[in-house]
C-alpha cells in the first residue's frame, strides 16, 4: 500500500485532510507530522521514526508553507536537495496565497501548490482528484528504497 504524508501543525486541517483521504475510496496509508523538525526525522527515519516496520518513505507529500520549528519551504529545500529523496512529489497544501510563497515554492521545487479551500466539498475532490493521480494512476520511476543519508 502507498503512503502519504501530510506535514500540517493545525488540527482542523489536520481532521479536514485526514477526512478527505480517508472518503477519497483510494486505498493508501496516511502518516502525519506536526511540524517540519518531525519531517525530516520521518523521511530520515531517526528518533521515534527509526522503524522502518511502522514508517514508510511516502509515496506524496501533503506539505503546509507555514510550520513550527521548521517551516515548509526550509523542507522543502532539504528535501530537494537529497538525491533519494528528491523525486517524491510535494503537494503545498496551504492558506498561504502570498505570490511571494507561491514564488518560492517553485522555484525550491514543489510539484504543485493548492490552497486549502473552505468548501468542504470541494476540497475532498481536490484531495481525491491529486491521490488518484499520484497514488493510483501515475507511474513512478522504480529505485532501491534501501538508502543513507550519510552524504
Amino acid at each position: 500500500m502507498k503512503t502519504v504524508l501530510l506535514v500540517e501543525d493545525n488540527e482542523d486541517d489536520i481532521l479536514l485532510t485526514k477526512l478527505a483521504c480517508e472518503r477519497s475510496g483510494i486505498p493508501h496509508r496516511l502518516d502525519i507530522v506536526t511540524d517540519g523538525y518531525a519531517a525530516v526525522d520521518y523521511l530520515t527515519r531517526t528518533g521515534i521514526y527509526a522503524d522502518c516496520t511502522h514508517h514508510f518513505l511516502p509515496d506524496l507529500i501533503f506539505l503546509d508553507v507555514k510550520l513550527p520549528k521548521r517551516s515548509g519551504m526550509e523542507v522543502l529545500e532539504w528535501i530537494r536537495g537529497r538525491p533519494k529523496l528528491a523525486n517524491i512529489p510535494i503537494i503545498m497544501l496551504t492558506n498561504s496565497s502570498d505570490p511571494a510563497d507561491i514564488h518560492q515554492a517553485y522555484k525550491l521545487g514543489v510539484t504543485s501548490y493548492l490552497l486549502k479551500t473552505a468548501d468542504a466539498e470541494e476540497f475532498k475532490n481536490a484531495v481525491r482528484l491529486i491521490l488518484k493521480y499520484w497514488i493510483l494512476l501515475n507511474m513512478a520511476q522504480t529505485s532501491d528504497l534501501q538508502y543513507s543519508f550519510a552524504n
